[in-house]
């Protein structure tokens, strides 16, 4: 059995369903997680032999729109460093999102197994990420929610960023209103509770990230909303001596105070430890446009 999908004659987009298929063709195993909302579960795709990662979205009547817009989003996503959704299964209480599985789990782990990952790791996964959000930020979607719980491995090393329910489609100059996001990731501008450009949002996200990486803990560490505001709002952090210049530069890029100023993603494509890190990244496992045949079930 391969853990990460079959080769088959593929490419077809993610459909939705009010068949329902569960019965004879999947075989729940285990439970993955949990979200505010959700719940992800390992289950066996009998018709491929394929493992897939199923998303349970409950409550639907009061969650609706936030379901539709992560569903519409991720819908439109294909690039291989972003979970890939294969099918929509629709219930009355219940929607089932039927995703591709990363077998070897969520990003934090590793980094609390090692306690920081060495530097070359933490490039190439950082670059796999940094290529998945300028992708979305080329299809104008933010994130919004960037963190190493939301970036899954796969058995060959690539980064898979996951979970779009706080995402957003925004139009160009579009500001947006209200606190988002995980509390230890969330950029200064979110704690002043006024408007706020998406974008810079997602590239704070990304600094929090590095620095989680090769430092093994945050850059702001107090437990209690009004202690992280001030320590956030301050700016005040210190990145460990061991790191390289080059990383060092990068998180004191990203971890700018002034959404203004932070770089772009376009920026940060342009640095040398991307440019890089790139050729060292391993090949996908999975090609970003393919979707396991029988999984990809007609529908509306």
């Amino acid at each position: 059995m391969k853990e990460e999908g079959l080769t088959l004659k593929q490419g077809m987009e993610a459909c939705s369903s009010v068949e329902d298929p569960f019965n004879t063709d999947y075989r729940m195993m285990m439970t993955l997680g949990h979200g505010h909302f959700s719940e992800v579960k390992l289950a066996f795709h009998v018709p491929t032999v394929t493992c897939v990662a199923v998303k349970l979205l409950r409550n639907k009547k009061k969650y609706n729109s936030i379901f539709n817009s992560e569903i519409s989003v991720m819908k439109s996503m294909n690039h291989p460093n972003i979970i890939k959704l294969f099918h929509v299964i629709e219930k009355e209480e219940i929607t089932y999102l039927v995703m591709e599985h990363a077998s070897e789990g969520e990003l934090l782990r590793r980094i609390l197994e090692r306690g920081s990952l060495p530097e070359s790791e933490a490039e190439m996964i950082f670059t796999q990420v940094v290529h998945a959000v300028n992708y979305c930020h080329e299809n104008q979607v933010v994130h919004r929610d960037i963190k190493a719980t939301n970036i899954l491995m796969d058995c060959r090393g690539n980064a898979k960023l996951i979970d779009f329910s706080l995402s957003v489609k925004v139009t160009p100059g579009q500001k947006l209103r209200g606190f988002c996001g995980t509390l230890p990731y969330c950029a200064p501008e979110l704690f002043a509770r006024g408007e706020y450009d998406p974008y810079p949002i997602d590239m704070w996200c990304l600094g929090i990230l590095l620095f989680l990486m090769v430092a093994g803990h945050f850059p702001f560490q107090s437990k209690s909303f009004s202690g992280m505001r001030n320590e956030v709002t301050s700016g005040n952090f210190t990145i460990p001596h061991y790191v390289s210049i080059s990383i060092f530069n990068i998180i004191l890029e990203l971890l700018i105070i002034n959404p203004c100023r932070r770089p772009t993603i376009k920026d940060i494509m342009r640095r040398p430890m991307i440019r890089a890190s790139e050729a060292r990244s391993p090949p996908p496992s999975t090609p970003a446009s393919q979707a396991p045949r029988a999984l990809a079930l007609s529908g509306p």
